[in-house]
């Protein structure tokens, strides 16, 4: 057991650790602020921020020296939330005096301004507490500052952006980190300051009071809102929040799948889709829904929510891999899927480590997927994935504020030596258990000798309201994962085709080529007709001791569900797991020019060697992935340049094979020595 923690220690350095090139954003020209919070208003809420501006910034915020560092707390959360803090503050804008953008932080992908990025108050005030460094403080009332002048609204509200989106439901994350701060870290600011901070999370609350229902928004709204009104129902001493916290934490009760599965990452919560399966994400579940609905167990001691928190996260935990990452490759909100989580939500160390008393594979799962994050991290900021930092595109900060929250969290609530443990404790899947399907959201995961696997006929499609882009998670019969425990990530799906869902939430491709990475039948066109598309597609599935076998059959269609001009074009799928191999056969009727594709997990660098017109060797450092296909011409030619996609974040070496009339294609995957 210790030699494969080592091994999967191994992975996350091979993952994350290339040289990157630097780039500069000049000419950077922040939006205006909006009409909501105007500089009279400023100029009435914050004494600070008037010496502030009648300065030019010139001079920082008053606030108290932080007390003496605490203890040592364990390095891997310490030292990942330290670092995050100082990239955050490495990007903070300080050296101009126009209040539009004086304390907020610059993204380096987006080269703008993220309107949360006020939810950092709460890391940055315990990475003070943590080091006594009062520049954290500081780096806190600016960014605090920042956030009332251009996203603060009348109403008490916090919008999402200052002109991208005017979305007024994360005034509840907002809530929850000004809350924490106060709670944690409020003898870190002056008596004045602290007293404008506890009159602006009033206001936020009495907006969310009149703003929050079961219904409100996703279901990660008010399942987390019943947090923030039991957080700051005690700061406070508002009964009536306490008691409103309280009917939204029972109210989600309802909202799980019997398999322990959150559901409502999607509308109508409530009714499911064709196939009868439930809008669930694990990406939102276990990064923002189950670590807020385990906090709110333990801060009010709801028994009854603690069993239900403990219940779905180890629910949820099937789907953690073997490395630490979250396989996210069937979730209704992909769009927004990083290898180690969701790009916006604040991270699973919260439910984990805080109820792992519970079951000690928790603080298992924490550690590695913070120990992947780490590997993500390069000069203090989080990438969106491994490949980012290799594929030379730049990481969005949002990342690092929101997460660096859940790291304040455990570092401030959980027992020090309870994370300084260093015992290994499997997680489910690092065994290999067979097969294990899930009716509710059309899911199966097979595992079978050091193969992990997962596929899917998931058929719910999520949009926002109003938006008519086509483009989701993948479906059809389709293998969204596969993953080697020696080897690691070998397939992973993306989006059947790539959109910007939530505007401001996502990035742009740079340069590069970039395609979807799920492993499909295509049949060329614009745009192409592929084996991912079909909601309506059949998939099986059969298991033995020795063997597991899925058959799918389905349609080609476009990611708007368009057949070819010529008709419905069938496509049969079979796929079959030993402890070997894993073996693919693709059957399709005429469709001249139509290929199979198989984007194999590849970084630049890797040596790849084509032993035969057929057979491809991809070396890594633990070994080589052998991939053979009987094919008369065997794989097309391919260069050394690398395709990359943003979901989840990999760099990929596409081999394609060309369908000859009548011919059933084969693909085998073998692991082998050296």
């Amino acid at each position: 057991m210790a030699n494969r923690v080592s091994l999967v220690r191994a992975l996350f350095r091979a993952q994350c650790g290339w040289r990157f090139e630097i780039r500069v954003f000049r000419n950077v020209n922040p939006a205006n602020s909006n009409t909501g919070f105007n500089r009279r208003d400023f100029l009435r809420l914050s004494t600070a921020g008037a010496t502030a501006l009648a300065t030019g910034f010139a001079a920082g915020p008053a606030f108290a020296e932080p007390a003496a560092a605490r203890p040592a707390a364990p390095s891997l959360y310490a030292d990942l939330l330290r670092s995050w803090c100082d990239g955050l503050i490495a990007h903070q804008v300080t050296n101009v005096s126009d209040p539009a953008s004086h304390g907020a932080f610059l993204c380096p992908s987006c080269a703008m301004i993220h309107g949360r990025c006020g939810d950092a108050v709460y890391p940055l005030l315990a990475a003070a507490r943590a080091t006594g460094q009062t520049k954290y403080v500081q780096a806190a009332i600016f960014a605090h500052d920042w956030s009332e002048r251009q996203v603060s609204q009348p109403d008490g509200s916090w919008i999402n952006d200052v002109m991208l989106s005017s979305w007024k439901g994360i005034t509840v994350f907002r809530a929850i980190a000004l809350a924490e701060a106060l709670a944690h870290h409020g003898d870190l600011l002056d008596a004045a300051t602290r007293a404008r901070w506890t009159g602006r999370l009033a206001a936020a609350m009495k907006f969310l009071d009149g703003f929050i229902s079961i219904e409100t928004g996703n279901i990660n709204y008010p399942v987390t809102a019943s947090l923030s009104f039991a957080l700051a129902g005690q700061l406070l001493e508002e009964q009536h929040y306490l008691d409103r916290g309280h009917e939204l934490a029972h109210a989600s009760l309802d909202y799980f799948t019997p398999g322990g599965l959150l559901y409502g990452e999607g509308h109508p919560f409530t009714k499911p889709s064709a196939k009868g399966y439930r809008p669930v994400d694990l990406g939102y579940n276990v990064e923002e829904s189950l670590p807020a609905l385990a906090l709110y167990s333990i801060v009010t001691g709801d028994q009854t929510i603690r069993a239900r928190a403990v219940s779905a996260l180890r629910a949820h935990l099937e789907f953690m891999l073997p490395d630490g990452a979250w396989d996210n490759s069937w979730g209704t909100r992909n769009y927004k899927w990083s290898w180690w989580g969701s790009r916006t939500s604040d991270g699973c160390q919260p439910g984990y480590v805080l109820l792992s008393k519970e079951d000690p594979a928790f603080l298992e799962a924490a550690r590695r997927n913070t120990e992947l994050m780490a590997a993500c991290t390069h000069d203090g900021l989080l990438y969106g994935g491994p490949d980012y930092f290799t594929h030379g595109d730049l990481p969005c900060i949002h990342h690092t504020f929101t997460h660096a929250k859940a790291l304040a969290t455990v570092l401030d609530r959980a027992d020090v030596n309870l994370l300084a443990r260093d015992k290994y404790v499997a997680i489910p899947r690092d065994a290999a258990f067979g097969l294990r399907s899930y009716k509710e959201i059309g899911m199966h995961l097979a595992s079978i000798g050091d193969w992990r696997a997962t596929l899917t006929d998931y058929d719910w499609e999520y949009t926002e309201p109003g938006s008519t882009k086509a483009g989701g998670h993948a479906t059809g019969g389709a293998l969204t994962m596969l993953y080697h425990q020696r080897l690691g990530p070998v397939l992973v799906a993306s989006m059947t085709e790539y959109q910007i869902v939530e505007i401001s939430n996502q990035q742009a491709f740079r340069g590069g080529p970039h395609m979807d990475l799920t492993a499909r039948i295509e049949m060329p066109g614009k745009p192409a007709f592929t084996s991912v598309n079909d909601r309506s597609a059949t998939l099986t599935a059969r298991a033995t001791p020795s063997r597991i076998d899925f058959e799918a059959t389905g349609r080609l269609l476009t990611a708007a569900h368009a057949a070819p001009p010529q008709g419905d074009v069938q496509y049969q799928l079979a796929y079959a797991l030993t402890a070997d191999a894993v073996e693919i056969a693709a059957e399709i009727p005429d469709a001249p020019g139509a290929r199979y594709i198989l984007p194999i997990v590849s970084r630049t660098g890797e040596r790849v060697e084509r032993i035969d017109s057929g057979t491809v060797r991809i070396r890594r450092r633990t070994g080589s992935l052998v991939v053979h296909t009987d094919a008369p011409n065997g794989f097309h030619a391919f260069s050394d340049e690398r395709t990359f996609n943003l979901v989840p974040g990999f760099e990929c070496l596409p081999l394609v094979i060309t369908f000859e009339q009548g011919r059933r294609i084969k693909v085998q995957l073998r692991c082998q020595d050296g």
